[in-house]
């Protein structure tokens, strides 16, 4: 199934005709039985910002392609990725669906798949550039600022989500506020959101910006996607750039400009991630998550660990 948007609101009627159903008085669209269950629902906050919330499972591959208009610099995009209420709605690793939140220009297209029998909980928001620059009144001189509002550069930028921001997308998903104050409401939340996200974009190196193109975008995309494939293998940086077709620079470069951090530290942190999750959720021993992961040495894994889980990973594996 292919549904196109422009900024996932604006087009929302199409996602509803795509599945045969309608869109509710309250904005939302029922996933019917026959194509999975769920729902998205869509909000109008102001004039200047507009949000959805997608909690679904679909019984078929679903591809959403948003192609964008040139006069879309203005909009900024944010986009929260699989965020999950409970330890049973957690991520499969084998889909690669990770705790991520996206903010880019309205100019530059993106295309997403979702395979079906997955679980998805995201929240879309929409704003106009000018509101949020409203929002981020500063004298501050910093790229990343000046970058996303500013209507003359193409960007993107991603996170993985921190917890201060799953909290927050947390209690907008399982609010259940009279109908009456529900904009009021999810406003307060989208703008803390924001609010969070940038404060997570302000941690990185005030170094400047350069525009990106949405064929870039994409190399790079399928580059971090061919790293976390194999988390037993570091990554070779030259047999990276010769499979995106860039320069080793221009490689390390966009990849640290979009993801915030250099390729091997991306790596490792998702390596990490991974031994984490195999002690506590797999109750592996340490020498097999060390060795399942490619270390041959079980000491240097156990610093590796501790420098960015924050604990040895026995003592993880005993607390968790």
């Amino acid at each position: 199934m292919e549904i196109l948007l422009d900024d996932g609101v604006s087009l929302f009627k199409s996602f509803a005709d795509k599945l045969n159903t309608s869109i509710d008085e309250n904005g939302k669209i029922t996933i019917p039985p026959s194509f999975g269950k769920g729902y998205l629902q869509r909000f109008k906050l102001s004039s200047n910002m507009r949000m959805m919330i997608q909690d679904y499972e679909l019984k078929e591959d679903l591809s959403v392609k948003r192609t964008s208009e040139p006069n879309e610099t203005e909009k900024v995009i944010i986009m929260f990725h699989n965020l999950f209420l409970s330890d049973s709605e957690n991520y499969n690793p084998n889909a690669n669906l990770l705790q991520s939140v996206q903010i880019f220009s309205g100019n530059i297209d993106s295309q997403l798949f979702f395979p079906s029998k997955t679980l998805f909980k995201s929240i879309i928001i929409g704003m106009e550039m000018s509101y949020l620059k409203e929002l981020l009144k500063t004298d501050a001189e910093n790229h990343i600022l000046d970058t996303i509002t500013s209507k003359h550069q193409s960007f993107l930028f991603e996170e993985l989500i921190p917890a201060s921001i799953l909290k927050v997308a947390k209690e907008m998903l399982s609010s259940h506020l009279p109908q009456n104050l529900s904009n009021f409401y999810h406003k307060i939340k989208a703008e803390e959101l924001v609010c969070l996200l940038i404060a997570e974009l302000l941690k990185r190196e005030n170094t400047a910006v350069s525009t990106l193109n949405f064929k870039d975008v994409q190399t790079v995309y399928k580059i971090r996607d061919i790293i976390l494939l194999q988390l037993d293998v570091p990554p070779n940086l030259d047999t990276l750039a010769a499979q995106a077709n860039f320069s080793k620079s221009k490689l390390k470069r966009i990849f640290k400009q979009i993801f915030g951090t250099s390729i091997f530290h991306y790596y490792q942190s998702f390596r990490m991630q991974e031994a984490a999750r195999l002690l506590s959720e797999n109750k592996l021993s340490v020498s097999e998550v060390g060795f399942r992961l490619g270390f041959s040495n079980l000491s240097h894994f156990t610093r590796i660990f501790e420098e960015h889980i924050g604990m040895k990973p026995k003592r993880w594996s005993m607390q968790n």
